[in-house]
């Protein structure tokens, strides 16, 4: 009747009970334990990935304003060089002016100093021409003639 199948269905039993006795309240934690680490570690990532988000976020919103800042910088840069060039330009210009105003002024008196000298030179003719005639023996009539014609020639040349 109790033969070795029996007893070792009894044993199996035994071992069974006892390893869902044991073992398996072991393996129960266990398991537990992990799918409740697995679960902190989901959580966790979660956590850090909307931490990830807002992080890019603001580093999205801090490169706009960057961008923003930096093409308003270049415009500005540019409306500022625009600006200098344009003074420089009048600058130059008003330069120019004054300089080539000074040079005609210079070239008028310059001008003007030389048909006073060119006048000089000959009236200094005349008056030696007219020294020297007069020198001839002419006479008071003649060098009254004389005298009154280069007069006459002075007038038209100095006018």
């Amino acid at each position: 009747m109790f033969d070795e199948k029996f007893w070792l269905g009894i044993a199996f039993l035994i071992v069974a009970g006892s390893i869902v006795k044991w073992v398996f309240p072991i393996i129960a934690r266990s398991l537990d334990n992990k799918s409740k680490s697995i679960a902190e570690e989901i959580l966790t990532a979660k956590e850090m990935k909307e931490a990830a988000e807002r992080l890019l976020a603001s580093a999205e919103k801090y490169y706009n304003e960057s961008l923003a800042q930096s093409q308003k910088l270049i415009k500005d840069a540019e409306i500022e060089a625009a600006r200098f060039l344009s003074d420089a330009q009048k600058s130059v210009n008003d330069e120019v002016s004054k300089r080539t105003s000074v040079a005609y002024d210079r070239i008028k008196l310059e001008e003007e100093k030389a048909i006073r000298d060119v006048k000089k030179a000959i009236i200094a003719a005349a008056i030696h021409t007219v020294e020297i005639e007069s020198s001839k023996g002419l006479s008071k009539k003649d060098n009254d003639q004389i005298l009154s014609q280069a007069t006459q020639n002075f007038s038209k040349i100095v006018h």
